[in-house]
């Protein structure tokens, strides 16, 4: 962790607009009354302070020292999962239920994919600041997208 100094890191400027390149297309494209679903009230939660820490340390850390090869590789597969989720969503109509329906046996991808992206992405960037504020947000994350998968199945 000492090799970590304050400084732009453009690997995670490239990785956080990798991983919300759908969401801002989400936000473009979604049904109006699933955007107002999401908006949230303007309070501090762990969720939202977790993952602007987690973000900032990501961006704003930079190691010379880079992580195995395989970190990266393990990386773009779960992207490429989280993008096959998202284009699951868009394809099938833009439902509500495919935001937090299981891709394969894994349940709420839309939470679980991305973060699994920033924790191996953290690993090959060197970043155990970044790594563990990840685990934080990750804890969080999930844990509200499964409560909201259960809301939505509920109502079904």
């Amino acid at each position: 962790m000492s090799n970590l100094t304050l400084a732009i890191s453009v690997p995670g400027i490239i990785a956080f607009i990798a991983a919300m390149l759908p969401n801002f297309i989400y936000m473009i494209l979604a049904p109006k009354e699933q955007l107002e679903g999401d908006r949230k009230e303007t309070h501090m939660n762990g969720e939202d302070l977790s993952r602007d820490f987690f973000i900032f340390f990501l961006v704003a850390f930079s190691s010379q020292e880079k992580g195995s090869l395989i970190y990266l590789m393990v990386a773009v597969v779960f992207l490429l999962l989280y993008y096959l989720t998202w284009f699951r969503y868009f394809k099938n109509g833009k439902r509500d239920e495919d935001r937090f329906s299981s891709l394969f046996f894994i349940p709420v991808p839309l939470a679980i994919f991305p973060v699994l992206f920033f924790v191996f992405t953290s690993l090959y960037l060197n970043n155990m600041l970044a790594l563990l504020l990840c685990i934080i947000f990750a804890f969080f994350h999930i844990k509200n997208a499964l409560k909201e998968a259960k809301k939505i199945k509920e109502s079904k």
